[in-house]
């Protein structure tokens, strides 16, 4: 084992880029969750609402600004070109500048959207962590591309330490939402100096070249568009949900997703930083060999994400009321229904990413597209009609409706296999039926939920 991670093939940096992505993963949950128990025992509940509401808004704006430089930067053959990293860099640099300013000039429409006025106050910190976010070095792309993950692990894991340590104190002595705010914007500063500092790689400079730019606008084009209907797929509960419910109820939601979306969000980190590159390094379609393995590195991964999984859904309540205080026991029984609805998106996560190994990002952003107005439909009226029970079956009606397209679509480069999609879907129905029996309760008290 040792020396087939020590080595320089393409098998060796996926193996060493899998076990890094699982430990920066695990880690970084591991540290939020730390953090998250401290700070429940410091701050109260609408104070995570309030977060909540901020990191919508954080990832809204990047994601639907988002014209796919990283992207790009493994895709692209000139992904080491120290002129198309810098044209990149130049572009990423503008975005942040853009969205600081959008992030204040909305400051006051927030505020008054959600009859909080410390949101006013709260939005310029965010403006700033949007902007310094958008500093960091483009060696962070370069390390995705030839998977690469060593440094780029342990410097989100550092910094994510620092910003907790920030978080406690401040926690601590004021005992305000501006803890979560400060920490972020210390996390992000750091991040951003030190990706420039201690990866390896070509440094960044403010420059634009046309053939660049057109390279990276004629594929990003479309994923800017895709990004935001990525946002909205995973976000666009909390977003209803913003509104619809009180901050505290908001707060308990958003630690049952905190749990219950740990494999997924894993699955996808896997995506882009593995299977992505995996896919434009060794297509599907280009051999058997490839094919096969590509089924059973899918059947190993899901299968052990999908037992974490049903885990969560089916020691949910036990979960949160060991490690929260009373207040925060809610959110259990929003976990077991939670944890059961993720799994159909579980199972097919990251199989569109072939489309984009193959440069066909439009493909890739019409999937998304129906993926997201089937989800926003769904949750919308499942919201205003079953209220929480209805916004938590959106998710998988919307992954099951959208599934046959998505097959047709990836079936042409010889990534679909319905023997792993098969055979998880049924697993989801028969362990979801067992979680809603043992957890009947639970499931009771989250119908109840309006």
């Amino acid at each position: 084992m040792r020396r087939q991670l020590s080595g320089d093939g393409m098998g060796a940096r996926v193996m060493r880029g899998s076990f890094l992505t699982f430990l920066g993963f695990g880690g970084g949950q591991f540290l939020r969750l730390l953090s998250n128990l401290i700070l429940t025992r410091l701050l109260f509940p609408e104070a995570f609402g309030l977060m909540a509401i901020l990191s919508l808004f954080l990832a809204g704006m990047q994601m639907f600004s988002d014209i796919g430089l990283s992207a790009s930067i493994v895709q692209s053959k000139r992904g080491n070109d120290p002129v198309f990293l810098n044209t990149a860099w130049t572009l990423q640099v503008m975005r942040g500048v853009l969205l600081g300013l959008i992030c204040c000039v909305i400051a006051g429409p927030v505020a008054q959207f959600y009859q909080e006025p410390i949101l006013y106050e709260l939005m310029f910190g965010l403006a700033f962590t949007v902007f310094i976010m958008e500093m960091r070095s483009t060696k962070i792309g370069t390390a995705s591309r030839n998977i690469h993950l060593g440094r780029v692990t342990f410097l989100d894991l550092g910094c994510q330490i620092v910003a907790i340590v920030v978080m406690v104190v401040v926690a601590w002595i004021w005992e305000t939402v501006w803890a979560l705010v400060v920490g972020m914007m210390v996390q992000q500063a750091l991040h951003a100096v030190l990706s420039h500092l201690v990866l390896p790689g070509h440094p960044n400079r403010l420059q634009l070249e046309k053939a660049a730019f057109v390279e990276l606008f004629n594929f990003g084009k479309y994923l800017f568009v895709s990004s935001g209907l990525t946002f909205i797929i995973e976000n666009g509960d909390r977003m209803l949900l913003s509104k619809f419910f009180t901050l505290a109820n908001l707060g308990f939601y958003n630690i049952a997703y905190f749990f219950g979306s740990v494999p997924v969000i894993l699955m996808g980190n896997l995506a882009v930083r593995v299977v992505y590159p995996l896919y434009s390094a060794r297509p599907p379609a280009e051999s058997e060999a490839n094919r096969r393995a590509l089924s059973k590195a899918r059947f190993g991964l899901t299968g052990f994400l999908f037992a974490i999984q049903f885990g969560l859904a089916l020691l949910g309540v036990w979960l949160i009321e060991l490690l929260y205080t009373t207040e925060y026991w809610a959110a259990g029984p929003i976990l077991v229904v939670m944890s059961v609805s993720l799994m159909p998106s579980l199972i097919i996560r990251g199989h569109a990413f072939v489309l984009l190994s193959a440069g066909r990002s439009g493909l890739f952003t019409a999937y998304q597209a129906l993926r997201a107005v089937l989800q926003t439909g769904l949750l919308a009226l499942g919201v205003i009609h079953f209220g929480l029970i209805g916004a938590l079956a959106a998710q998988p009606i919307a992954a099951i409706l959208s599934y046959p397209v998505l097959y047709r679509m990836i079936r042409p480069y010889r990534a679909e296999d319905p023997l792993h999609d098969g055979f998880f879907m049924a697993l989801t129905v028969l362990c979801g039926a067992f979680v809603f029996w043992i957890n009947q309760e639970a499931l009771l008290r989250v119908l109840a939920i309006q």
